[in-house]
């Protein structure tokens, strides 16, 4: 009798969570973005929403809310109601945030349940056209005849920009000065004038600026050469064990039934094996992963092994 009590039970809860799936979503559904337009970050999502609302029924909409090293949409995306209509792109400011910043009212591991695994972006190592430069040897052999006189820009601390020249930094010894910009715009036009040495923009936003010849790339932060611009260097042939490339993911709010879970992990893997899409994010440098919900909770541990170190060795350097 309790063996059929348990059968039923078991049954009664598949038929739910069936149920559950089947009905999602019931009102149009947001992608909470950390960062500015224009963003790798915000360029992934947006190629997501723009696909994934016609295969849900649902408006998909893309909120921007940056600020706080990412942590200011993190928080948000951790308080949404765990239902599926609030997903969250996940990308390394999720694990760097905490080191950064004290006391965040989240805990990544805790708060969030991931989803998929979206796609790789590598930045690139940008210079002026007319800068001395040629190569990421030369600029490294600039750097340590004038220790401390080159500067560097960063769209903020934590951002993708500013940890692959800090990993460029500890890596090779060089004495560089950070300048931190309010948006990557200007970083970038700063950049093009000669104001700052060096960026490392996101590889979609420095590639029309190197294709029109306004700036040199000298490197891309992946571990190799990016499909997207196979003429780049890798940072890696010359600094052996150096990656830095920018990992994106979606998650949503911690209580989330596994079914809704399950449902937006199908749907958000058949948007990004559309020719399409993947033709886009190639062309702006990425490289599709569509992994599982396993995937993207072991980068999110392993980025936080990785970068923790150096940005609490950076914060005690510079408190």
């Amino acid at each position: 009798m309790k063996h059929l009590v348990r059968t039923l039970a078991f049954l009664v809860c598949c038929t739910a969570a069936a149920s559950m799936a089947d009905s999602f979503p019931q009102r149009p559904l947001r992608i909470i973005v950390g960062f500015t337009a224009g963003t790798a970050a915000d360029i992934v999502a947006r190629q997501i929403a723009l696909k994934l609302a016609p295969s849900l029924g649902k408006q998909v909409v893309v909120e921007n809310r940056e600020g706080g090293a990412g942590t200011i949409a993190t928080a948000m995306a951790a308080r949404a109601t765990a239902d599926g209509h609030t997903m969250f792109i996940t990308s390394p400011s999720i694990v760097i945030g905490p080191f950064l910043i004290k006391d965040v009212p989240y805990d990544v591991f805790r708060d969030f349940a991931p989803v998929s695994m979206l796609a790789i972006f590598p930045a690139v190592l940008v210079v002026a056209a007319q800068s001395r430069a040629g190569g990421v040897r030369e600029l490294l052999e600039l750097a340590r005849a004038n220790p401390g006189r080159l500067n560097y820009a960063t769209a903020g601390k934590g951002t993708a920009s500013h940890l692959s020249a800090e990993l460029m930094r500890s890596m090779s010894g060089v004495n560089l000065v950070e300048v931190a910009y309010r948006s990557s715009s200007q970083a970038l036009n700063d950049t093009i004038s000669g104001e700052v040495a060096m960026y490392f923009p996101n590889l979609a936003a420095g590639l029309p600026n190197i294709r029109a010849g306004r700036l040199k790339a000298l490197a891309v932060t992946s571990a190799k050469r990016s499909p997207a611009a196979p003429d780049i260097a890798a940072m890696a042939e010359i600094l052996p064990g150096y990656e830095a490339a920018s990992w994106y993911g979606i998650s949503v709010p911690a209580g989330t039934p596994p079914a809704v879970i399950a449902r937006l992990h199908d749907e958000i893997v058949a948007v990004l094996r559309l020719p399409e899409v993947r033709e886009r994010l190639l062309a702006l440098g990425g490289d599709i992963v569509a992994g599982s919900a396993r995937d993207l909770q072991r980068v999110m541990r392993e980025g936080a092994d990785k970068w923790g170190p150096l940005v609490s060795a950076i914060s005690t350097q510079n408190p």
